[in-house]
C-alpha cells in the first residue's frame, strides 16, 4: 500500500518531467531549424579562376562606372571589355575556355580569323610565342563609342620566368547588340544578344 501511494505517483511525476524536457528540446531545435531557413534566398554558384584562393576573393560590383549611365550602355561596355580581355589574354591553363568564349560571341567570319591567328603554324600565334613558359594579361585602360562600334585601349603584360614586358594596344570592334529590353507581356528582360562582327587590334607602343 505504501509503495503504491508514494513511489508510483513520484515515478509518474518524473516521467512527465522527462517528457516535458524532451518536448522543450524538440521545440528549440525546430525553432532553430526554421530560423536557419530565412531569409529565403537562393544561392547562385559562381565559378572563377584564381592562382591564390586566399587573397583573390571575388567581389560583386556595379558595372555602371558613371553616375546616371544607362544600364544598356554599361552592359555593352562590360561585354566589349570582357571580349577584348578573353580574346587577347593568354594562359595555357584557360586557353580552351577563352577560345570557347570568343566563339560564343563572334560571328562566323570573325571566329575564322581568330582561329587563323591562334593557329600554331602562324609565327604570331600566342601558342607559338608563349607556349607554357609565358602568360599574357590584359588590363583595359579606356574605351569610347564610335559611330560603327567601340575603340578600346588596353595594356598587355607578358610575364615570363625572367621578366615582364608591357605594351599598349588599340582594338576596334564592330558588333550587333540588342540592348536591354523588357517584354511587355511578362515584364521580364528579354535575352541580350551581343555578337562581334569585326575585330582589329594594333600595337601602339612598348612600355618600359
Amino acid at each position: 500500500m505504501y509503495d503504491l501511494s508514494v513511489h508510483d505517483p513520484m515515478a509518474e511525476r518524473y516521467f512527465y518531467v522527462a517528457i516535458t524536457a524532451v518536448s522543450l528540446l524538440i521545440l528549440v531545435i525546430a525553432l532553430m531549424a526554421m530560423e536557419s531557413l530565412y531569409p529565403l534566398d537562393t544561392d547562385v554558384p559562381l565559378i572563377f579562376n584564381t592562382e591564390n584562393i586566399i587573397e583573390d576573393i571575388p567581389r560583386i560590383q556595379s558595372i555602371q562606372i558613371v553616375d546616371g549611365e544607362e544600364p544598356g550602355e554599361a552592359l555593352l561596355r562590360f561585354m566589349v571589355w570582357n571580349y577584348v580581355m578573353v580574346r587577347e589574354q593568354y594562359n595555357i591553363d584557360t586557353f580552351d575556355r577563352d577560345v570557347n568564349g570568343v566563339k560564343s560571341q563572334s560571328s562566323e567570319e570573325v571566329f575564322k580569323e581568330f582561329q587563323q591567328m591562334i593557329d600554331p603554324h602562324n609565327p604570331d600565334s600566342p601558342i607559338t610565342q608563349y607556349q607554357r613558359h609565358s602568360r599574357r594579361r590584359i588590363t583595359v585602360l579606356s574605351s569610347r563609342r564610335l559611330s560603327d562600334g567601340m575603340e578600346v585601349i588596353f595594356e598587355a603584360d607578358v610575364e615570363s620566368k625572367t621578366d615582364v614586358k608591357k605594351s599598349h594596344w588599340r582594338a576596334n570592334i564592330a558588333f550587333q547588340y540588342s540592348g536591354i529590353e523588357l517584354d511587355q507581356k511578362t515584364d521580364k528582360v528579354n535575352p541580350v544578344t551581343f555578337v562581334v562582327t569585326k575585330y582589329h587590334s594594333k600595337r601602339l607602343q612598348d612600355v618600359k
